[in-house]
């Protein structure tokens, strides 16, 4: 599925899932595997619209942290502020926002979302498989079975 979120919210989400799994030694970041963009297409596929609502909140909590500081041009710090404000908020949409934003930016990360080619339809296993030491799905294990 090809994102259809506008440039400007798909950059606050690009700055939302690097704050939530940034690059280390070893280890691709968010950014680096486009998880913005699997959470843009997991948001719009359950609530179509939902990912410039969420930009939105991002932006609008950011002003609590920075003044006329839009969320993507926060630190990484800021950025963390304004997800540590957002969940523990009293609505629990709003929590809610935090939460998909981090499962669907992590999913993006470590599912074979990252590792599916999407011009040629080729799936290859994800980089970040062999830097967590996965070696890949196993079908049943012949040490758990019982002999029949």
């Amino acid at each position: 599925m090809a994102t259809m979120t506008d440039p400007a919210t798909l950059e606050t989400l690009r700055a939302a899932v690097e704050a939530v799994a940034p690059a280390t030694e070893g280890m691709p970041g968010a950014t680096d595997l486009r998880s913005h963009e699997h959470v843009a297409d997991m948001l719009d596929l359950g609530l179509p619209g939902i990912t410039v609502m969420i930009a939105a909140l991002l932006d609008a909590y950011a002003a609590d942290v920075s003044p006329g500081t839009p969320f993507k041009d926060l630190s990484i710090e800021d950025r963390g502020r304004v997800f540590r404000a957002m969940s523990t908020d009293d609505s629990q949409d709003i929590r809610d926002a935090v939460d998909a934003i981090i499962v669907f930016g992590c999913g993006g990360m470590f599912s074979e979302w990252s590792g599916y080619d999407r011009s040629s339809g080729e799936l290859k296993a994800p980089a970040t498989w062999a830097a967590v030491g996965f070696h890949g799905p196993v079908h049943g294990h012949p040490d758990y079975r019982q002999d029949p």
